[in-house]
């Protein structure tokens, strides 16, 4: 008996067995786990295609989004269009106003200066009885330069009472006169200011410059500082036309339009070193 041949076929057959469970085991678990990795893959594809189709969906939204906002934009583009426009007409407008007003003052300024002109040779007599012809050119000089003591009557172009009717019991309407000569007015002042009280008729009077309201409103703003400057020694002042108050002090010679400049410069500089001085 042949051994070895025997032996040959004996491990050719073991090898067929064992080639063909080892294939069949191999095929078993690669079969399992190609079933599992289909298995994995097919949910791996559902959930991309899930998380596409919710992302499509965000996607879908936030262009929806996108298009409202720029739709809003466009709305808000055009507004903004329109209030560019609606502000540039406004600055026009402003501008133009701004030149109106400043014109305007410019204008009333002028008038104001024609009006202190046309005011110059003017005074207000305050306190005259009233009875008939009392504010008559001829009655009004003649009471001037017997009040005044003038050497010759002023020539007067024109004078008149305030309009108005006087009220029962009161004051008696102030005569407005106009000299014809701008040195009669100064003269008659300057005698008004220092004669001390006036009396015609047996009635106080009291003559003043005519000045526009704007102008008496500024001079009446220097009122506190001519009650405070006066008695001073060393010091002089005086209001000069329209608005300035010239003040002067020791070697000092200084003239304010701002009141409230006036002020500062006397608190500090006159009442501070006066009373210092005593």
């Amino acid at each position: 008996m042949d051994t070895s041949g025997l032996k040959s076929e004996i491990l050719l057959a073991l090898k067929s067995d064992i080639s063909t469970v080892i294939k069949s085991e191999l095929k078993d678990a690669l079969a399992e786990d190609f079933d599992f990795l289909k298995s994995e893959l097919r949910a791996v594809k559902s959930e991309i295609i899930n998380s596409t189709a919710a992302l499509r969906s965000e996607l879908d939204q936030v262009k929806a989004s996108v298009n409202d906002i720029e739709g809003g934009l466009s709305n808000w583009s055009d507004e903004v269009v329109a209030l560019q426009s609606t502000v540039s007409e406004l600055k026009s407008e402003l501008t133009f106003m701004l030149r109106t007003t400043q014109g305007l003052k410019e204008l009333k300024v002028k008038c104001e200066d024609l009006e202190g002109q046309m005011r110059r040779c003017n005074v207000r007599i305050l306190g005259v009885p009233e009875t008939p012809d009392s504010s008559s050119c001829i009655a009004v000089a003649k009471m001037l330069t017997e009040v005044l003591q003038l050497e010759k009557e002023p020539l007067i172009d024109r004078s008149h009472r305030t309009p108005g009717q006087k009220k029962p019991g009161g004051k008696p309407r102030v005569i407005v006169a106009k000299l014809h000569y701008y040195q009669d007015c100064v003269e008659i002042l300057h005698r008004a200011r220092t004669r001390g009280p006036l009396r015609f008729n047996d009635a106080y009077i009291t003559i003043l410059p005519d000045y526009t309201a704007s102008v008496a409103k500024a001079r009446a703003a220097f009122t506190d500082m001519r009650k405070l400057l006066r008695n001073r020694q060393g010091v002089r002042y005086g209001l000069l036309f329209p608005t300035r108050l010239r003040i002067t002090h020791g070697e000092e010679d200084i003239e304010f339009a701002d009141p409230n400049k006036a002020m500062a410069y006397v608190k500090e500089n006159i009442i501070l070193a006066t009373d210092d001085g005593h």
